[in-house]
């Protein structure tokens, strides 16, 4: 009877340990729980940062939404832009044109002179998406660091898309493409 009892129990732990190693990453967002996410996900690397592009419940006085970036941990924000109280009018959207049945968009900021671009780009098989850190003026990335496998979270709410799809487009992109690290 024992031996029952002690299969019956490393069996039940062996199905739980296999059931949560069977499930998908969750994404992770560093938005408020009032806020709702339009891009995140936690980033390559071992210090497993997070990037959030995060939209505010419409103001009542206002009748519109605010949006704002974040980057760190949830015990660390590093950067908040803009601060709290500040206007989102520096945000832009931009679509990112491809040959075939390749498409993306590219949120961007600036901030203190430098660019950061959250991507996300899709094709036949592959997807990829992330955060490049570019100076201004330059051409090239200073850093480039991809989404973790199915962290990745992009709203699916149409008023935020029509929102973030009608914000100025960003002129080095539209005409040069996302930049590159090399």
């Amino acid at each position: 009877m024992k031996r029952i009892h002690s299969l019956l129990t490393m069996t039940a732990l062996a199905l739980v340990c296999f059931h949560a190693s069977a499930q998908k990453p969750q994404a992770s967002s560093l938005c408020a729980a009032s806020d709702e996410s339009v891009f995140s996900c936690t980033l390559k690397g071992p210090a497993r940062k997070t990037v959030s592009l995060c939209a505010s419940t419409a103001s009542v006085q206002q009748g519109r939404r605010s949006f704002h970036y974040l980057y760190g941990r949830p015990s660390k924000i590093e950067l908040r832009y803009p601060p709290i109280g500040d206007g989102d009018d520096a945000f832009t959207f931009t679509r990112l044109r491809y040959a075939g049945a390749t498409f993306g968009y590219a949120h961007t900021l600036t901030n203190e002179g430098y660019k950061y671009i959250l991507y996300s780009i899709e094709g036949t098989g592959f997807k990829r998406s992330g955060l490049l850190v570019q100076r201004e003026g330059q051409l090239r990335a200073a850093r480039e660091v991809a989404c973790r496998p199915s962290t990745l979270a992009e709203t699916k709410n149409t008023e935020l898309v029509r929102i973030t799809s009608e914000w100025k487009v960003d002129p080095d992109i539209d005409a040069h493409g996302l930049p590159s690290k090399n």
